[in-house]
């Protein structure tokens, strides 16, 4: 939760301290959502290091690049999202969190559903297979239940509501749902599905990518950005904007690929932009506005500057996709997903989890104030040099996927290269905070 009121009169513009003492009035008892949201967490982190090994695999088992993205998106992104997103909403309101069998049941559906699709997937790549068409109904029936333990605070909520960030949160819930759908269709073999799957695979990307991880991403730093950088969290139109036009953009582009309409799709396209570019505004806003902090400033900074970064990179995604859909329309080619790996997973994606991740592992890992400054500072060792070089890292492996000759080659070598070290610090700071639990 924030240290700072959402009313009152503006905050002097001074540096906050990082708050060391038990609040005297306590909220509902969430120790056991912490638990359940720490173990999510972990598991998140390792479904990160597998889909890292997994680059070293051969490209016929890895199936080109699918299993390492299959792997951080629908295995680390996605258990994370079903770790904390419950435990944000019920935080939120200052309502007690779900039971522990919905919250925990969800994240072991999420989990299980992204680890038999990966296995199945990389096992045997045949059409129809079950093994991965059984991973998707379990994925999907694992996302309605985040959606459950997402709406069953809001029954006795004592604080604010949040209608933007708990929109964002169901919508892209939904684009999930149906977006992994249409992906368990396909591996189950379903012809229709099978002979439009050129088309389909992309309205599949759309809904997981912008409609699953960009909403629920963005509806989560309304909030979670002005925390982290220290600044007073208030209604901004720029969330708004940025909410409804990611989720429409999401939609009416897989819209359009399903119906075959290039205009919808090129619609969309500039939706996605703009949704954006509200989410990067409304993150330079929060910057401008916050006040800072006094102390552990490598930690409080990897996670802000991760926030800031991160919907900038999606900007860059939606740019290069928006020009790729202009000429294209509805066609498959019109997506792929080298062109936009670099800033849409590395750049957006893995760097909030990362932040994310950096935050609240000491808030929900670690029991008492001594273990909890310990955990930051693992934390936030080297913590700036770490966020300059992911960063660093990510635009070079951009720049380099996009074209085919020997400098680019070159950039996306040392593109990986910088992002594979800061990954290794990255690790290594969350293994030693983990540890210390």
């Amino acid at each position: 939760m924030s240290l700072l009121q959402t009313g009152g009169p503006p905050l002097r513009r001074a540096s906050l301290n990082v708050i060391e003492t038990e609040p005297q009035r306590r909220g509902p008892d969430r120790s056991v959502d912490r638990r359940l949201t720490f173990a999510g967490l972990v598991v998140a982190a390792l479904f990160l290091v597998v889909a890292a090994l997994s680059v070293a695999l051969p490209p016929g088992v890895r199936l080109g690049w699918w299993l390492p993205v299959h792997l951080a998106l629908a295995g680390g992104a996605a258990t994370a999202i079903a770790a904390m997103l419950p435990f944000f909403v019920a935080a939120l309101v200052v309502a007690p969190p779900a039971p522990a069998w919905l919250h925990g049941g969800a994240i072991a559906l999420v989990a299980s559903g992204a680890a038999l699709a990966a296995v199945g997937r990389a096992s045997d790549a045949a059409v129809p297979n079950l093994v991965p068409a059984l991973g998707a109904v379990a994925f999907v029936a694992g996302a309605a239940g985040v959606a459950g333990s997402a709406l069953w605070p809001l029954r006795r909520a004592t604080g604010p509501r949040r209608p933007v960030t708990e929109a964002a949160y169901l919508a892209g819930l939904a684009c999930v749902m149906a977006g992994v759908t249409i992906g368990g269709l396909y591996l189950a073999g379903e012809p229709a599905v099978v002979e439009a799957w050129a088309r389909l695979r992309v309205a599949h990307a759309w809904l997981n990518a912008f409609g699953f991880l960009g909403l629920v991403i963005g509806g989560t730093l309304i909030h979670f950005a002005p925390t982290v950088a220290g600044a007073r969290i208030r209604s901004r139109t720029s969330g708004r904007v940025a909410v409804a036009a990611l989720g429409a953009g999401a939609v009416a582009g897989a819209g359009g690929y399903t119906v075959d309409s290039g205009g919808l799709v090129q619609a969309g396209a500039a939706l996605l932009v703009g949704g954006a570019a509200a989410l990067t505004w409304h993150g330079l806003r929060v910057q401008r506005d916050a006040v800072g902090w006094s102390s552990e400033h490598d930690w409080h900074r990897l996670a802000s500057w991760s926030f800031l970064a991160a919907p900038a990179w999606l900007l860059v995604a939606a740019a290069v996709i928006a020009l790729r859909v202009a000429g294209a329309g509805a066609g498959g080619e019109g997506w792929r997903l080298t062109d936009v790996a670099g800033p849409l997973i590395a750049g957006f994606a893995i760097q909030v989890l990362v932040g994310a991740m950096t935050n609240l592992v000491p808030a929900v890992g670690a029991s008492g104030h001594a273990e909890r400054a310990i955990a930051r500072r693992a934390l936030g060792r080297l913590g700036t040099a770490r966020v300059v070089a992911w960063n660093l890292g990510t635009a070079a492996l951009s720049v380099g996927l996009l074209g085919d000759a020997p400098i680019f080659a070159t950039l996306a070598t040392l593109g990986l290269v910088t992002l594979g070290i800061a990954a290794a610090a990255a690790a290594g700071a969350l293994g030693s905070a983990i540890l210390r639990r």
